[in-house]
């Protein structure tokens, strides 16, 4: 220990004395660390750590799965997570024995009056069964009762902790106290804990209220709630299936009916398990190419100290001493590396967190906390050892004499096929690293210059929330009716309608439909097509092109002749050689004649193909869920005050829960592709810095240590492009073996992000040479420029000891 102790306090020394060489390799490893340790904060919280639950390792993800869906384009993404109604729920709970434990949960919004203006709360619908299952204690007051989830028992709530502190101070006696949701009287029961969040994204739900009650949860179509149960000691998961897969389908048919079961952490994080993964890869790529240049600078320095070396040698320290000593120091230049590497990542943590897409789960308990910085430290400790390898390799077997007599010729081309090695690491990591971030960028490119189908551009999206209680589908077409007429009256805004949902912004409705002479055996094999009911004026507004007949107008109300647009795909698809205006198709029991056809939209984002889709009057088919849009002249900014107000003016009662730009909402909806675009394009810079550094590097201590040799070559009648030449051909073999491991290495890597790029192969033949020309070019232009300078020497005064 007292070696030890010795050792390090010689190395604190030592770097003391080497300012610039120690603030450049602590620099570099800071940001490789940093970098490092800002991704794995993230993947420990979403990926690793577990589910904040009460044994969470037993909890599992329960689904149904339609296996006849994975045929149709619109739902079989979908087809085995299919939720539950609340009877199958209770149903198949109380007849399992696999399951020690159940609960469900629902998405549920309410609208309360705060202050004079009515504000909505997305919350949950759970049964009574789901938050002691989890182990989840009130702060305050009690949990759901298995009475509170019958129809005729009182309508009782419990808030949030955020929202207990944000909207009623932290008051205690909002235990008890009468709360209007929906205009219909909630008491207050208990206070959920901070962060509790059975869903995994996005804020906390701000209100839970107990399933069972409403009518629609009676409903058995009514298929809103996810399930979760806890696992039986000595059950397997296969005999779970087994016998969920039995109890579902006993009342329904049983081929097309099965049953998915899943740990739920790996369910909740599936998703971005290979993102996250693919960036923390990313990281570490970074991290070895900082090792990299760390290595070659401390060959660099082990260059310079030959003489103290060989002097320690020939006083009788060993070489086993001088190996641990040189190791001592990488160390010690780690951790001091780590320790700004830490302060890097908890600014970096929370940049990463608060860029991310609401796509990642469990963002909102990402923190960087001991168990992140003894990973961070342990990291800093093992690359230490690794990058300082190379310089205690390059003293072991070489003699007090050969260093001391100047006969360290094969000290020095010892030192020169590591830095060369080292050289050829960095440029295949980077290599890596660069056609990633290439194929990416490039990908994003071709994603957002695709045509959404409408025009995007002074677009705006109103969403509002109508207390379902309060309105029937007469009153919800009249009031916005109202509202749009108001809105279009507003100076600075051009054109106004409504829709049960708008393009980009979330919204999705399908249902089956049959063309005419077509006809189907059973309702379930009809087609699927995404289905909206839109007020007049409503394609004019968004910009959608009109390919053939007409679009809805005034006319088409109740009592009027059933009229549906439909859009070119299902046209084409429905009505190949032929026009589809004057064409019918069945909704639900209803024939609707096709009166129009549009152009296609990319309703779920750019990326996403557009599908079959019709349109049909909101007079003749009520839906929920509107949102208006609205075509403005004058910047959102200034009409949003206006708008709200228009509304408001209307019924004081509905809140405006959104006013979206369009534009924003296209470009939310290629947010992670950007963001794992926009990182992996950092880490590539980065590299890319830092091997041009490390080329450099290489080739200017190497002009240094053979100083008296060019002097030399050159009285001897050496040319200035003789030296170029040769000190550039002693780089370029580590930069060109580099380039061709990384090409290798590239191939491969790049198969792992064919599933998120977008128009492009992994292969791709633009982005490889792009990068290889990049590349060589650096490697070309950082072994020229100081071989440049070397061939400007005098060889009168480097003779002359000058």
């Amino acid at each position: 220990m007292h070696s030890l102790l010795q050792d390090t306090r010689f190395a604190m020394r030592t770097l003391r004395r080497r300012p610039a060489f120690t603030a450049v390799a602590v620099l570099t490893l800071g940001l490789g660390i940093g970098a490092t340790t800002a991704i794995f904060s993230v993947v420990d919280n979403v990926l690793l750590r577990p589910l904040p639950f009460r044994s969470s390792e037993t909890l599992i993800a329960a689904f149904r799965t339609y296996p006849h869906w994975r045929t149709d384009d619109i739902l079989r993404a979908s087809w085995d997570a299919i939720a539950w109604s609340y009877p199958k729920f209770t149903s198949w709970s109380d007849e399992q024995r696999s399951f020690s434990e159940t609960g469900a949960w629902g998405s549920w919004s309410a609208t309360i009056i705060a202050g004079d203006r009515p504000r909505v709360l997305t919350g949950l619908r759970v049964s009574p069964s789901l938050l002691p299952m989890l182990g989840v204690q009130p702060v305050i007051g009690r949990t759901f009762l298995p009475d509170d989830a019958l129809p005729s028992s009182p309508r009782v709530a419990m808030l949030s902790f955020e929202t207990w502190v944000s909207a009623f101070g932290g008051d205690r006696s909002v235990i008890g106290s009468v709360v209007p949701m929906d205009r219909t009287p909630y008491t207050i029961i208990g206070i959920v804990p901070p962060r509790t969040n059975v869903t995994g994204r996005g804020d906390p739900p701000a209100v839970w209220v107990a399933a069972g009650y409403h009518p629609a949860d009676l409903s058995p179509n009514n298929n809103q709630f996810r399930v979760v149960a806890r696992l039986r000691p000595g059950v397997t998961l296969n005999q779970a299936q087994l016998e969920t897969e039995r109890l579902v389908r006993a009342d329904e048919d049983p081929a097309k009916l099965g049953a998915r079961l899943a740990p739920w952490q790996r369910e909740q994080t599936k998703t971005a398990r290979t993102p996250l993964l693919i960036l923390l890869g990313a990281a570490g790529l970074l991290l070895a190419i900082a090792c990299g240049n760390v290595a070659m600078l401390l060959l660099g320095e082990a260059a310079a100290r030959e003489h103290e070396m060989a002097s320690r040698l020939a006083l009788g320290a060993g070489h086993g001493r001088l190996v641990r000593q040189l190791l001592t120091e990488s160390v010690v230049l780690a951790c001091t590396g780590a320790a700004l590497g830490i302060l890097l990542a908890f600014a970096g943590t929370r940049a990463l967190v608060a860029l991310a897409p609401p796509q990642i789960p469990r963002l909102y308990d990402v923190t960087t906390d001991l168990r992140v910085l003894a990973v961070s430290f342990f990291a800093a400790v093992v690359t230490g050892i690794l990058f300082g390898v190379a310089p205690a390799a390059s003293v072991l077997g070489t003699s007090p004499a050969a260093l001391l007599g100047g006969a360290s010729r094969s000290v020095s081309r010892r030192r020169g096929w590591l830095q060369r090695s080292l050289v050829a690491m960095e440029l295949a990591l980077c290599l890596v690293l660069l056609v990633a971030a290439g194929l990416l960028g490039r990908s994003l490119q071709l994603l957002t210059a695709i045509d959404p189908g409408f025009r995007a551009e002074n677009l705006a999206v109103v969403k509002v929330s109508l207390p379902r209680s309060q309105f029937d589908p007469t009153r919800t077409r009249q009031f916005f009716s109202d509202a749009i007429a108001r809105i279009t009256a507003l100076p600075g805004v051009e054109r106004a309608s409504s829709s049960s949902g708008a393009p980009f912004d979330l919204s999705s409705s399908s249902t089956g439909i049959e063309l005419e002479g077509r006809p189907v055996a059973r309702r379930e094999m009809r087609q699927e097509s995404e289905f909206r009911t839109v007020m007049p004026g409503y394609f004019e507004t968004i910009g959608v092109p009109l390919l053939a007949g007409r679009t809805l107008n005034d006319q088409d109300r109740a009592g009027a002749p059933n009229a549906m647009v439909i859009n070119a795909m299902l046209a084409r698809s429905g009505w190949p050689n032929e026009s589809a205006v004057g064409k019918r198709i069945r909704l639900d029991d209803a024939w609707f004649e096709v009166v129009g056809v549009v152009g296609d939209i990319r309703n779920a984002g750019l990326g996403a193909a557009p599908q079959p889709m019709v349109f049909v009057s909101a007079f003749q088919e009520q839906a929920s869920g509107q949102r208006f849009v609205i075509r403005t002249r004058a910047p959102l900014e200034t009409l949003a005050p206006s708008i709200r107000q228009a509304i408001a003016s209307v019924d004081p009662g509905v809140p405006v829960t959104a006013i979206d730009a369009m534009p924003a909402l296209v470009s939310r909806s290629v947010a992670e592709p950007r963001y794992r675009t926009a990182l992996i394009t950092l880490f590539g810079v980065i590299a890319a810095v830092l091997a041009t550094i490390g080329v450099y590097g290489v080739t200017a201590r190497a002009v240094t240590q053979q100083g008296r040799e060019i002097g030399i070559r050159m009285a001897l009648g050496s040319t200035a492009g003789a030296v170029i030449r040769l000190f550039m051909s002693r780089t370029m073999v580590g930069v060109v073996a580099g380039i061709a491991i990384g090409v290798i290495g590239a191939f491969g890597a790049s198969r792992l992000l064919a599933p998120y790029l977008f128009g492009i192969r992994p292969t791709d033949p633009m982005t490889f040479a792009s990068v290889l020309a990049l590349l060589v070019t650096v490697g070309i232009a950082a072994s020229w420029l100081p071989a440049r300078v070397a061939s400007r020497t005098n060889p009168a005064s480097v003779l002359r000891g000058d």
